[in-house]
């Protein structure tokens, strides 16, 4: 078990698989993303985050490690270290990166840039700069209320997996900052109508239907005989 907190990484961990101790950190937020126009022969602008939400760019995570040996400070255990973490951190593309002091979520992730090396007396220091998916995204999905990791500040105990004989409306909560698309699991055949939007399911799984959640409180009619499950996850900043 590490004595410090470290990152997850495309299933290695920082400190007990490459021993490498981050020295600092920045957990960079998004910024909003603005869409609008002037308004003609008006004053200010029109504003279209009512219609398409609000929209947010990239966030940047940045991680300074400590990498080598301090016993012998030996130069070269110092680059194997670093080859190893560079060949560990750079390949690939956006995955997930759990970070032990933000538990409960991860984020998206990949290095774009290049990383920054500095060495002194055989110990050096690895900066590299991850670009995130602008939201931490929850560990589990809404509706698993297992007590040991239920957060009582964040989160909120409801049920998202649904039997319906006949019809029934019934509430869901998305306590993201903003709209989420559900993937959903069906049994039997249903009809369902979600923000303005009716949907006909039939047995399955559904990745792309045009139901979204909006933000905050979801009103939700169900028509028909079986089961479905609304799986998300919280999306928060």
């Amino acid at each position: 078990m590490a004595k410090w907190k470290q990152i997850y990484w495309d299933n290695q961990s920082s400190f007990d698989d490459y021993g490498l101790t981050i020295n600092a950190k920045e957990i960079g937020n998004p910024a909003k993303k603005k869409r609008r126009i002037a308004i003609p022969n008006g004053n200010g602008y029109y504003d279209y985050a009512p219609i398409l939400g609000e929209q947010y760019g990239e966030r940047q995570l940045k991680y300074t490690f400590n990498l080598g040996d301090y016993q012998s400070l030996r130069k070269d255990v110092m680059n194997t270290f670093k080859i190893k973490a560079l060949n560990w951190l750079v390949p690939g593309t956006q995955r997930k990166l759990f970070d032990e002091a933000v538990p409960g979520y991860y984020f998206l992730a990949e290095i774009q840039e290049a990383p920054s090396f500095t060495e002194r007396k055989g110990i050096g220091t690895l900066e590299v700069i991850f670009t995130a998916y602008p939201f931490k995204i929850s560990n589990k999905l809404e509706g698993d209320d297992v007590w040991d990791t239920f957060n009582f500040e964040l989160d909120i105990a409801q049920l998202t997996k649904l039997t319906v004989s006949g019809s029934k409306t019934v509430t869901i909560y998305n306590q993201s900052v903003g709209k989420i698309s559900p993937d959903i699991e069906v049994t039997g055949t249903l009809t369902v109508n979600l923000n303005g939007q009716t949907v006909n399911l039939e047995s399955g799984s559904y990745s792309r239907t045009p139901l979204s959640f909006k933000k905050g409180e979801n009103s939700i009619t169900l028509t028909g005989n079986g089961t479905i499950y609304f799986k998300f996850r919280k999306e928060v900043l």
